[in-house]
Parts: C-alpha cells; structure tokens; sequence
C-alpha cells in the first residue's frame, strides 16, 4: 500500500481525476472500487444546450479540445496520467496551465477552478488573479457572451474573466475560438508544441529522432538508418564500426582488420585489429607456416634451424634417437652390451679375438676350445693345455682326447711331436703350421669366420641382421639417414610419444593427419586433443557440440554448454540475469530506473519515505498541483489555515482559509473538519462525512469523488482483473501481458519479449535469428541461415546473392583458371581441357613442400591419370595439407580414360564439369603406376573404399542427365577392351553414383553449387 500524506487532503489534482471518472461515467462504466449513484438529468429531446466551444458526448456536453474523455472526438480517451490540450493527448500542459481532473485549466481565470483546481466561484462571482470575486483584474477581460458548462446566475448567462492573451476560447478577445489542435499564445491562436519539438506541417516533430524529419523538417533518413541527434547515421552495436553502410568489428572482420578496407592476405585471420597467421596452439608462424618447433626437423627450437643428417628434433632439441638399449656413441646409436668397439663404454674397445659379452670383453672360443691365459685352447689335443690348461705333454708324446699319449690316433696327425686334428686346430688347419687368422676359426680343415649365434658372416665379419643398420636384414643393406634397424626392417627413429606414420614421425595426441591412430585425418576446423578430434574455437569460445559458442554472453550456453537462461533473461558474465534497456537497473530480477523509482532511488533497496518521490535519484518531498511544501510538508496554500496563502500564514480563531485568504466560515461547498474548510465530495480523508478515510489497496491512492471511496492505480501499476480487494495487481512497467496497459501482450516474432519502462522490447533473440535493425516492433526479423543482406551475422552481406545455413553462397569458377599435377606432364592433360587453362605439373618433392594456400589457389588438382606410386605416396603423406584446400566438386573414376581413346569424351567432360563449378576441385584415378593403390590419400575427405586389378568392359550409365555423362551412353562406354580396372565399392553419403561396372560403381561425383 502506498503511504498517505495524513497532514493534508489528497492532491487536488489525484481527487479531481477521481472524480471525473465517476462524474463521466454516465455510460454504464464503473471507477475503479467505488460505486456512483449519480444520474443523468433528465432533459428534454434535443439534449442539453452547450457552449459554443462544447459538443454533446454521451448526452453531456464536453469540451473536446480538454476533456481527457474525449479528447478531440467523443470516447476518445488519454491513457494514463496524460492531459487533453488543444484536442491532443499530450504528457503536460502548457507552461501557463495547470491539470485539474485530466484537463488543462487556467487558475487565474476558471471559474470551476479558481486558484486551485476544484475551487468553484460561486453565483455572480467571476475568477480573477486565482481569487473569486465581482471583477476582473487587470490584464484580465470580463466575458459572458457563453455559457460556463451550463451554469447560470439566475437565468442568464454567467460571467467570467479571461486572459485573452491565452485563453483558447477568447483568443484576443472574448468568444474568440481557437481551432482545434491550436492554443492561445499573446493573444494568436497557434500551433502548441512541447520543449525540444518543431512544427512540422502543422505537426509537432522531435528533429534530434524522428527518422522522417531529422536535423529539418522533411530530411527522411534512408533505410536502416536512424536519427541520432539530429543526423541519419547506421546504428551499430557497442564495439561495431560502420564501414561504408555496414556495422563492422575492426577487431576481427578480416575485410576490415584495424581499419575499414584493411583486408587481410590469404590464410591470415584478423585478431585484436591486427592482420597475423592463425596457428594452433604449440605452433609457430615460420616465414608465413605454422610450425612445431619441438619436432620440426627444419626449424628446431628456433624457425629455420635445421637438424643434421640421422637426428630428429626432440624438445626442441636435435639428437640422434636410438632405440631402448641403446647409446649415442659419437652421433651413432650403438648396443654397449655387444659392440666390440664400444663394450661397457663409449670408445672401449676390445683386443682381438675378444668379443663383447655383457659389457665386458671376453675371449671367444669356438665350440669343443678352452680360453686358456687368453687363448683359445682344444684341451682334448694340445699338448700344452692336455685336458687343462698348463698340463703339458712329456717330449714325444702327443694329447690325445685330452691325455698325453705317445701316438696319436687315426684321424689325427703328429706335428712337430704333437697330435693334431688338422680338421679343427686353428694353428695346423688342414697341414701343420696352417695358422687362421685372428677370428677365424677351422672347420673342416679350412679356416672360416666364426660367429655367435644371432650373428651372420658379412664380407668376413659378424654382423647382428636385425639391429645393424648397415647391414639390416640382409648383408650390405643400409639403412638411410634418420633410421634404424629394428628386427631386420629399417624404419623411422621416433622420440617417446611419436609414432612413425607412412615414414613420418607423427604425435597421434595432437596430429590432426594423424589423431588417435595413423591416418585418422580430424575434419576441417577441427584440432586433435588427446587423440580425439574435437571443434577447434577461438579464443574466449568453447565448443559446445559442433559450434563454437561464447559461454559468457549465449543464451543458450550461459556459463556452460547447455545451460539456457530463462525467458525474460539474457547471458553476461557467464551468469542468467534480466535483461535492461540503457538508464535500468536489475533490482531483485526486475528492471528499475534508479533515477525516479521510489523502491529503488539512487540504488537497489533504497526507498523513499511517504509522501517522497525520487528524482534524479534523490528522494524529495512531492507536492501535487496546488500544493506547497511547508516545512517538509505539502500544504494547500489556497485552504490549509496554517499555512494560508502561504507557509507559516496562520489563520486566527474562528476562520478558515478560502482561496489562500484567511476569512470567516468556509464557502458554501466546503465543510469544517478538524478545523479545516474542506470538501467532502472528494477529500478521500474525510469522504462523504468527516473522518472518513479512503482505503489505499496496493500500488494505489485513495480517492473521493461525489463522497465516495475509490482509488487511483500508482503510475506505472494497473487494475487489470477488476477486483478492488488487489488493488493494482499490476505492474504495466515490467509486464510482457501487460505493458504499458492492461492486456497490451509484448510478442515480439522469433524473440523472448520483455517489458522495459512501459515498453515492449526484444529481451532476447530466438537461435539463428536476429534483430539487425534494433526496431522491437518486427522482433528478431533476419533469419540468420538465409538473410543474403545478413548471412550468419547482422551486416554480412553475401556479395553472390546466396547464403545458406548462414554461409554466403561461393562463386563459380571463370575466366583463366589454374589446373596443378602431381607427376603428369601438362602437355599430356591440356589437350583434354577447355581452353585458357594453365596447369602446373610438380614433382614429389615439390608436392610435399608445398602449403594450404597454395593448393587452394588452383582450381582444380589432378591425381592419378599416368600418375606413379611414388607420386600415391606423396599425396598419402601429405593428405593433411592439401585436403582440407579441396572445397568444390570431386570426381572418382575407375575408368582408366586416358589409355583408351573411347574415354575421352567422359574424361573432358568431366574436367570441364570440376572446373566450372567453385573453389578448389579434384580429380582421382584409381590408377597409380598401372596399379590399382586404393582411396587413402581421401581420409580428410570421407571414408572410400575400392577394388583394382579388373579388366570389365560393359558400363552402365545410371544418370545419363548428368554433365559428365554428356555426348557418352552405356554403349560407348563399353567394349573398350578391358577398360575398367577398378570399383569405387563405397563412398560417404554426398557422392553420386553416374556409372557402374560388374555391379559397382565406376565414376562418382560430389556435387557442389554455386552463383554465376
């Protein structure tokens, strides 16, 4: 309940409006928790007589240029706390009138309201200078050619003063009318417009606003635009620039980066208004590349700093990368367990016929021999070492099976007075005195290399088949730089955490070629976290399902994926909360203006006291019309007897205060209560009877008129249900149902309405629409999927007049266009193109040095068609690089067209098709080398698979209406002579099958539109 002021009746203004509700209601309408027993008089036929300036509304007559009834037509009612001046609904009145009961009036001269509103003259008397008396004041002319709203004094018409220098209905003199629409100013009827408004063809226009009339009447701001201050401008969002018309962001809009027109180079994106190349994270931009300086072998730990021959580059660093169990022994991996050179330490080598064993160095016997004192002894037949070591044999005997015995046996033979076994013995190897070299040993008489197991002989030394590098797997088979040899195989030498993928070392963490297994290429715009592909978003943004989405200001997405703000409510901050136009403060979830909400004045929570108001976001005494402040007070100078004609005048015993005059009695309308002269027909503190006081139910002032109870909804509240025991139930400030009035439902189209101050606003906009031109009445009217003026994003307008899904349609391809070849030379490709083409034929290592931009900047890549396996390899290695260029139409055939004249026709309209059509194209033969080498080099695109090595002859055109199948049919595809040597058996859904043979398909395309 809003708090009385106690200390005086209600505002004059509040009791006369109260009143006039009642008094108009001879309709059959009700004031709002009151009841009225008044009652048309009854008259005779023709109605009542009414003054000149008056019509007959309802049966009553009313002046139309003031009655906020009927203002300007009968039943045409102001709404709210406006007043009717000159026939208009208007906010105020004129600076030398005051509102009584929702009309303008002159207190200096209204006999109905003389000085006050609501202080009658009575009989005879006329209203000068605020006072009713005998005659006019000066300045002041005594009228009575007209009625005064019927009234008479004693049958003839009643006299009145009027200030013809403003009075509308004696305008330079008595009974001067003015028009309607005009008011009377220095005694000339004219039109009357508020501070801060021109008129314009009669009409009152704000020239700062008004799109129709802006900076001068008749300046009309062109479409899209608004009037700013008296000056047509585009409006833009806070952090938007208008760029010739268009609202652009110079802190991210690549056409215009920093400045409007800078535009950035190709493969560069704009980021803080500054033109720079996008790398991931962990990348380095290298003379325009991104690079990973912890493993680029060409720029390791610092752009351009290459890694020698057989290193890689290691965090950074470049080293030789052996094997687990292996050390880099002066820039060679080598096994310090086994190496003779390098055993138990870099550089110790073993003596000779010592071998490595454990890290320790040995001497190494041959089966059935003892290392005895460091050499290799057979016990069973050296005299010396006779079955052990320093047993020697008598002079003229012999050892034999390891005793020294006087002959020897027959398979053994005497030399120089020892048994040998020319067979075995090193040192009479075949014949006495026949000694093997060192690591040689005898073997059937001849002296052989000798090698452990694990071991083989290469070139008459012992070499490990399964880890030498120069000898891997097979004697003499080296190993290129950067390899090793592991299990007889020669591979890449990756770091921990690589893998080796198609002779690359690849992390399968972050690879986006390469994510989670070897060639699971991530699709476009994607990263590869963790061995998964995943959106890869920019800054500030988060990937939420497939799009990038901005947590802090999404509805949608409010502070995480998934979380939806409530109708009514917007995303900042990562937090839900309502949405406020500019000047409103959330208070409690409900937008408040600081500045004039008593609730809330200067701050959330702060109330005004009774009978405050807020005001400039200060609470101050307010005081209605008629009323002064008096010591905090708001008194009525025209009847408080304490404050009589002004504050601090106190009437003396026994009289009361009349028209700010303190005089005995009070006047024939008013009666004494509490000491006061006051009217009980509308003091709703002493309604009807003294001491009767109106009840206030919430958001509500009590009322009295005609003597009895009502009340008068709070601005800014409404009685919406009709039910007196709520009050005013409802706030037509905040309210969608019921903004700015009862029944008034906000809804704006493909938005979530608020209600901001009594007006409908755009709280928030549906997904994939917008409000790009910030006008409530339309809602979010661009659909962001397909607005070719607004594709994806209010302002971005597609320059090819398509957009779809919120991407601007792409151009078709024309005029000179650029054909690139991995290994076919271009004079065997251009006969079978359309004129004016350029192709460019590269080698293997000019393919592979090549980057994203330069792929993108042909028209069509060529793949296959004579191509070698080498050239296969190339395009596998190097999938993750020049697939995610290929943007238009592709073609896939297993027409091998270019070894058979027949084919020709398809083969150039095929090309002729991929060239026409937009972006980037390819083109892939299945044939490699004359090999059939499979679809792996497409991984980034889709998943193919197929089958090679046929010889099929009979095709099947299945879409003959195709441009590729243009001037060719079934029959003059067939009968080639074994023309089809492989089937595309499958292809992801996108792909078009155009022919087949045996059953599978023999040429499939991907189609790809685009604008001429």
């Amino acid at each position: 309940m809003l708090e009385r002021r106690r200390s005086s009746a209600l505002p004059a203004w509040l009791a006369l409006l109260a009143w006039a509700a009642i008094a108009g209601c001879t309709d059959g309408s009700s004031v709002v928790g009151g009841t009225s027993d008044a009652s048309v008089d009854g008259g005779s036929d023709i109605g009542p007589r009414c003054a000149a300036n008056e019509s007959t509304c309802g049966g009553r007559c009313v002046d139309l240029q003031a009655s906020r009834e009927n203002c300007g037509t009968c039943g045409n009612a102001c709404p709210g706390s406006q007043v009717c001046v000159a026939g208009s609904c208007q906010i105020g009145c004129p600076p030398s009138q005051q509102a009584c009961g929702g009309a303008c009036v002159t207190l200096s001269t209204d006999r109905a309201h003389c000085g006050a509103c609501g202080n009658a003259c009575g009989a005879g008397q006329v209203c000068a200078m605020g006072v009713c008396g005998l005659e006019c004041g000066p300045m002041l002319a005594l009228c009575g050619g007209a009625s005064d709203a019927g009234a008479s004094d004693a049958g003839t018409s009643a006299r009145y003063c009027a200030d013809t220098r403003t009075d509308r209905l004696n305008c330079g003199g008595c009974g001067a009318i003015c028009p309607a629409g005009q008011v009377c100013n220095g005694g000339a009827c004219e039109v009357s417009c508020l501070a801060g408004q021109t008129t314009c063809s009669g009409i009152c226009r704000d020239l700062q606003t008004d799109r129709n009339h802006c900076g001068a009447c008749g300046t009309v701001c062109p479409g899209g635009e608004v009037c700013n201050a008296g000056v047509c401008e585009v409006s833009c969002l806070a952090g938007q620039t208008t760029c010739s018309g268009v609202c652009r962001d110079l802190q991210t809009d690549r056409a215009h980066c920093g400045a409007c027109g800078t535009a950035c180079p190709a493969g560069q994106v704009c980021a803080g208004g500054t033109c720079e190349v996008s790398c991931l994270s962990g990348l380095t931009t290298c003379s325009g590349t991104c690079r990973d300086l912890q493993t680029d072998r060409a720029h390791c730990g610092a752009c351009d700093n290459a890694c020698p021959a057989g290193q890689v580059c290691a965090g950074g660093a470049c080293a030789v990368s052996c094997l687990s169990g292996l050390n880099n022994c002066s820039g060679t991996c080598r096994d310090l367990q086994t190496d003779r050179a390098n055993c138990g330490a870099c550089g110790t080598t073993c003596p000779t016929g010592q071998v490595c064993n454990a890290g320790a160095c040995e001497v190494s016997c041959l089966a059935g021999q003892t290392a005895c004192s460091g050499t290799c002894r057979d016990l069973l037949t050296d005299r010396a070492n006779c079955g052990a070591c320093g047993t020697t044999c008598p002079s003229g005997q012999v050892c034999a099976a390891g005793s020294c015995q006087v002959s020897c046996g027959t398979e053994l033979d005497a030399c120089s007075g020892v048994c040998r076994d020319l067979q075995t013995d090193r040192n009479h190897c075949g014949a006495c005195g026949n000694v093997c070299p060192g690591g040689q040993a005898c073997v059937a008489g001849a002296c052989v290399v000798s090698c452990s197991t694990g071991l083989s002989n290469c070139s008459g030394v012992c070499r490990d088949l399964n880890n030498d590098r120069l000898n891997c797997g097979a004697c003499a088979n080296v190993c290129a730089a950067g390899r090793i040899c592991n299990a007889g195989v020669c591979e890449l030498s990756c770091v921990a955490g690589l893998n080796s993928c198609s002779g690359t070392c690849r992390d399968l963490q972050t690879d986006r070629g390469n994510c989670g297994t070897c060639g699971n290429t991530c699709a476009a715009g994607q990263i590869c976290n963790a061995g998964a592909c995943e959106l890869s978003c920019a800054a500030g943004l988060t990937s939420c399902g497939a799009t990038c989405r901005d947590t802090t200001t999404d509805r949608l997405n409010c502070g995480a994926c998934g979380t939806i703000c409530a109708a009514g409510t917007v995303c900042v901050g990562s937090a839900c909360v309502v949405s406020c136009s500019a000047g409103l403060t959330t208070c409690a979830g409900v937008c408040r203006d600081t500045s004039t909400d008593r609730a809330n004045c200067g701050g959330c929570g702060r109330a005004c006291g009774a009978g405050e108001v807020c005001t400039a976001g200060a609470c101050v005494l307010s005081c209605g019309p008629g009323q002064t402040a008096c010591t905090g007070v708001c008194r009525d100078t025209a009847t408080d007897r304490a404050n009589c004609g002004g504050c601090g005048r106190v009437c003396t015993a026994g009289q009361v205060c009349t028209a700010g005059v303190c005089a005995a009695g009070c006047s024939p309308t008013q009666t004494v209560c509490g000491g006061q002269c006051t009217t009980v027909a509308i003091d709703p503190d002493n309604c009807g009877t003294c001491g009767r006081v109106c009840a206030e139910p919430a958001n509500s002032f009590g009322a009295c008129a005609a003597g009895v109870c009502s009340f008068v909804c709070a601005p800014g509240f409404a009685d919406c249900n009709r039910v007196s025991t709520d009050g005013c139930e409802v706030n037509t400030q905040t309210t969608v149902t019921s903004c700015g009035g009862c029944g008034t439902v906000c809804a704006p189209a493909n938005a979530v309405a608020a209600c901001v101050a009594g007006a409908c606003r755009v709280g928030s906009c549906n997904a994939g629409f917008a409000d790009c031109n910030n006008n409530p009445a339309d809602g979010c009217e661009v659909n962001l999927a397909t607005s070719v003026g607004n594709c994806g994003a209010c302002g971005n307008a597609c320059a090819t007049g398509s957009c779809s899904g919120g991407v601007c349609g792409l151009r078709c391809n024309s005029g000179a266009r650029q054909v690139l070849s991995i290994g076919v030379a271009a004079s065997t490709l251009l006969p079978n193109l359309p004129s004016g083409v350029t192709v460019t034929t590269v080698t293997d290592a000019q393919w592979r040095a090549m980057t994203p931009a330069q792929f993108q900047s042909y028209q069509l890549i060529i793949m296959g068609e004579g191509a070698s396996s080498t050239n296969y390899q190339s395009t596998v290695d190097t999938r993750a690089t020049w697939a995610p260029a290929v943007n238009g139409r592709i073609a896939l055939t297993g027409l091998h067209m270019m070894g058979h004249g027949q084919g020709l026709t398809v083969l150039r309209a095929t090309w002729a098709w991929l060239l026409s059509g937009p972006g980037t194209a390819l083109y892939v033969d299945g044939q490699f080398g004359g090999t059939f080498r499979g679809f792996s080099q497409l991984v980034p695109i889709g998943t193919f698979t197929g089958t090679g090595g046929l010889s099929l002859d009979a095709v099947t055109v299945t879409v003959p209406s195709h441009p590729v199948m243009a001037g060719s049919s079934s029959a003059s595809l067939s009968n080639w002579g074994q023309s089809v040597h492989s089937q595309i058996t499958s292809a992801p859904t996108g792909f078009d099958t155009l022919a087949t043979a045996g059953g599978q398909s023999v040429m499939t395309v991907r189609s790809t539109a685009c604008v001429p």
